[in-house]
């Protein structure tokens, strides 16, 4: 005789709530192990490589920051208190170039770093305690006396409505220039010893800071004029934190940042189950010392510039697989910033040890190490 069993209503209730305990636990394991464990950016092994062009552009002093607009190529140099441009007038076998300098009206003031919107470029003087505005049009330069004494003014953005951010790292504040009325509004993030040095505003609805001084990266919510702070720590084991250098912001607001011990980079979720998503660099002696997010066609990708080994890389970063891997500069070049020319694909390089800027046209090598002297 065959015996059928059925379970009572009480014993089916207890089965699905034992179910629906261990979805959601792994559920949640899989979502947290994604956040916080992170991963690591793998280089492929052996790639085939197509050749790179790498052409180098000498300059008459030592480049700091690099950024592209206006359909040219606009550079800092710090101690010959100049803002730089470089315009290229026609490519190919004959190759023309246009480089132009504006000198501030203040002496010395140490051009810093830049930000570019549609009609001005804009920088910070760091010795000069100003924010400069250079016309593109003109290139008349107006400067704005920072109200804080001696602030070393460092990083520099442009939002969308049209205010300009900066850091002041010796005063830790926060500050912003509206055009319209030339008048400069700081505010003080709480932290002593910040060091505050890169800014992004590329959402209005929070303003993204850096604080190396205090392993931080700090959120200036206009909105409710506070500030959000985020300590840098990679907490899975052996990581500890990381010096942070670059900084990017996606449309959203969605911060990434790049470190110099244990290289790595990461995106913090910014949201209710707010946390960092680390990626291990492959290369130990790396320091990431600059990024970008590029968005193509609904896709973003990250630039990051490895001073140490002198390389450029672009990743996916739906995926953080490597895209191109690209060697640029000398043994002893000292790169500090890099930009995007985003009709030509063409990547930009500041080198402050060969005094000179670096481009990297596309088709991009996957590993290259020669460079072309433009003449």
């Amino acid at each position: 005789m065959l015996k059928l069993a059925f379970a009572s209503r009480a014993q089916r209730s207890e089965r699905f709530r034992k179910f629906l305990r261990l979805w959601l636990w792994k559920s949640l394991a899989l979502l947290c192990g994604a956040a916080i464990a992170g991963g690591a950016l793998l280089f492929p092994q052996g790639a085939n490589a197509v050749t790179s062009t790498v052409k180098t552009f000498p300059l008459p002093a030592a480049p700091f920051d690099v950024k592209v607009g206006g359909g040219k190529i606009w550079f800092t140099l710090p101690d010959a208190n100049k803002i730089g441009s470089l315009e290229i007038l026609a490519s190919g076998p004959i190759e023309q170039y246009l480089y132009t300098f504006y000198s501030p009206p203040t002496p010395n003031s140490e051009p810093y770093r830049l930000a570019v919107d549609s009609d001005n470029v804009w920088f910070t003087q760091r010795r000069g305690n100003r924010i400069g505005r250079l016309s593109i049009a003109d290139g008349v330069i107006t400067e704005y006396e920072i109200p804080t004494p001696a602030s070393q003014p460092s990083g520099i953005d442009v939002a969308p409505d049209g205010r300009v951010w900066f850091v002041e790292s010796k005063t830790d504040k926060v500050a912003f220039l509206t055009p319209s009325s030339g008048v400069i509004q700081e505010i003080d993030v709480g932290y002593a010893n910040a060091g505050l040095d890169r800014i992004d505003a590329t959402s209005t609805s929070v303003i993204w800071m850096t604080a190396p001084g205090v392993e931080m990266l700090l959120g200036y919510r206009p909105a409710f004029n506070d500030i959000v702070p985020i300590s840098i720590v990679d907490h899975r084991p052996g990581a500890g934190a990381g010096a942070v250098r670059g900084l990017a912001a996606t449309s959203s607001g969605v911060p990434w940042i790049s470190t110099k011990e244990l290289p790595k980079l990461a995106v913090y979720m910014y949201g209710t189950l707010a946390t960092w998503i680390w990626q291990s660099y492959p290369l130990e002696s790396a320091d990431l010392v600059d990024i970008l997010l590029v968005v193509e066609s609904s896709q973003t990708f990250l630039w990051a510039l490895d001073g140490a080994n002198r390389e450029v890389v672009q990743i996916d970063s739906s995926n953080m697989q490597l895209i191109h891997r690209v060697g640029v500069g000398a043994s002893n070049s000292v790169l500090t910033s890099l930009a995007l020319e985003p009709v030509n694909k063409i990547v930009w390089v500041a080198d402050a040890s060969a005094s000179a800027l670096h481009a990297i046209a596309p088709p991009y090598a996957l590993k290259t190490y020669l460079p072309v002297v433009a003449r």
